[in-house]
């Protein structure tokens, strides 16, 4: 018990919960396709893969909607800590279930910790911009920084000096060529962006540049030009890292998740730019190459950019989420 206040009740913990994963609703996924399913009780938070929303041809493993479940765990973790509530978070708790993916369980009242409160605020403005930010490196303090974040989720975060930067460029235009000649992958991403993607989901033109951006490492190619105005910068100041596990399976994933959006968070909370770059590691072969940068202290979960966002080109827009009662249900 927190502060002298009663114990939290059956029906106030359930609230709590139903809160923090509408909060959560505003997580990051591949190709915003929001893969998570709540089921909450009295007292618990249930966190499913939902298959209506998977990718079985891009990411038939399932590796990207559970690192993508993974920012939506923390999310909620974000929200229940900021509100003053203690909660225990069980990973993979039903090794018979491949889609049941996490248990959180509240236990009681507790003091708001003032960062949480910072990255709670951070959910409802975070958002992908695939623009070049501005030529400013990062200030010397912010990746040692981030390096502690991703430990604290038994991830780590390995920038890149150059040369692996252009090593990790290769990695993603060839990923996306072989994506590219591939039918299916091609007709899933064509699924889930543009003009004709299901409501609430997906990635709109809006958020879609017209045309190829100025930078190190090829932006995601959705097969067609959207309508996001990009300048003729390029991103020479902008740093380039891997977000690393130490094993490769859903536990992992799921951790990777969760240092993604803890880092993503402190990063908006510091006016950072992180765009992530899913494709280098959707495809085996690739993935490879990718973890190969590593040079074997772990398994590459992601790669991201980041930067100095150039407000100059005002506010990319935020992409779509799906209803609360599409993801969310009470028992």
């Amino acid at each position: 018990m927190s502060g002298g206040q009663p114990p939290l009740n059956d029906v106030a913990a359930a609230d709590r919960l139903a809160a923090a994963a509408a909060a959560a609703a505003q997580a990051p996924s591949i190709h915003n396709t929001q893969p998570w399913r709540w089921r909450i009780g009295s007292r618990t938070a249930d966190l499913y893969l939902e298959p209506s929303r998977l990718l079985p041809a891009t990411d038939p493993d399932r590796r990207l909607a559970t690192l993508s479940c993974g920012t939506a765990l923390h999310h909620v973790q974000v929200a229940l800590a900021a509100a003053g509530t203690a909660a225990e978070v069980q990973l993979l708790p039903q090794p018979d279930d491949s889609l049941h993916l996490a248990k959180i369980t509240v236990t009681d009242h507790a003091e708001p910790m003032p960062n949480a409160q910072r990255l709670r605020e951070a959910i409802d403005i975070r958002h992908t911009d695939r623009r070049p930010p501005q030529q400013q490196p990062l200030p010397a303090t912010v990746i040692p920084l981030l390096q502690t974040t991703a430990a604290n989720h038994l991830s780590g975060l390995q920038p890149l000096d150059r040369s692996k930067v252009l090593d990790l460029a290769a990695a993603v235009s060839q990923a996306q060529a072989d994506e590219t000649s591939d039918p299916a992958i091609r007709h899933e991403r064509d699924t889930w962006t543009g003009t004709d993607r299901r409501s609430g989901t997906g990635v709109p033109d809006a958020d879609i540049p017209t045309g190829p951006t100025s930078t190190a490492v090829p932006t995601r190619d959705f097969g067609h030009i959207g309508t996001l105005p990009v300048n003729e910068q390029h991103d020479d100041a902008a740093t380039y890292a891997i977000l690393y596990g130490f094993a490769d399976d859903p536990r992992a994933w799921l951790r990777a998740g969760q240092a993604l959006s803890d880092i993503w968070l402190a990063t908006t909370a510091m006016d950072i730019a992180l765009l992530p770059l899913s494709a280098a590691v959707e495809t085996p072969g690739t993935r490879q190459l990718v973890n190969r940068l590593l040079e074997h202290i772990g398994y590459a979960q992601i790669a991201v950019r980041l930067a100095m966002p150039d407000r100059a080109q005002g506010a990319a827009p935020r992409t779509p989420r799906l209803p609360a009662a599409e993801i969310i249900e009470r028992v």
